[in-house]
């Protein structure tokens, strides 16, 4: 069956509203940790910190990160996406430092004024771009009917470069998807009385959890984390 872009897109942004959620759990609660974390951080350097230029911006950033790592991950008969596959041992170590030292970001930025002073929404979003790179390096999807189908293509050379194109709109349904979550959550709890009264608290539990994001990376024991999240339903 022909798979176009527009369905792997679908594909891709249904699946984060299925059971296959349980699989994305690799990287949703971890990046609505860090999207919390950085939007309360600033709350507490700004006033009324714009969504559009502290979510939405980092959003879109992070999106390209994701997907194009994601997709050509996915795509491995592509000459390019060899040495990531190969050395993707490695880069998920690097990806777990560089896990750990946004969740220090986010820790220390009210209280190193260097850390306060570079904090603008520019070096947020070159922040989301490598962290969109980093879940995508550190991310093992579930296989889902339709992902099965590009990956088929995607693994022969002669129809590599149609499943990596599938590959990136399927990544970039998902992500979309992660992105209005995520948006939606912060302008949830930008009107709670409660968590704008605890935004050190809160913020500092959500760099915890990189914390433990960046350990798991660290140890390889990502794996299990996966295998313990689909226990619950297998």
């Amino acid at each position: 069956m022909s798979i176009g872009g527009g369905a792997a897109l679908w594909g891709g942004f249904s699946s984060f509203f299925s059971i296959w959620q349980l699989c994305i759990m690799q990287v949703s609660p971890f990046f609505m940790a860090y999207i919390v974390g950085i939007y309360l951080a600033t709350s507490g350097k700004y006033a009324d910190p714009k969504i559009w230029q502290w979510i939405l911006v980092p959003c879109i950033t992070y999106a390209i990160g994701f997907t194009v790592l994601y997709s050509l991950l996915i795509a491995s008969a592509l000459d390019i996406s060899r040495p990531l596959i190969h050395g993707i041992s490695p880069l998920r170590v690097v990806s777990g430092i560089f896990f750990l030292l946004v969740g220090l970001y986010i820790i220390l930025i009210d209280r190193i004024p260097f850390l306060a002073k570079m904090h603008r929404p520019f070096l947020i979003s070159v922040l989301s771009l490598l962290i969109g790179a980093a879940f995508a390096i550190m991310y093992s999807p579930c296989i889902t009917p339709m992902l099965s189908d590009i990956m088929g293509l995607a693994s022969q050379r002669s129809t590599a470069v149609e499943g990596w194109y599938l590959a990136f709109f399927y990544g970039l349904g998902t992500t979309i998807a992660l992105c209005l979550t995520a948006i939606a959550l912060i302008l949830f709890a930008r009107k709670r009385e409660a968590v704008m009264r605890n935004t050190v608290l809160i913020k500092n539990i959500c760099a915890a959890i990189l914390f433990i994001l960046a350990a798991m990376n660290m140890a390889g024991l990502m794996r299990h984390y996966k295998a313990f999240v689909l226990g619950f339903v297998l």
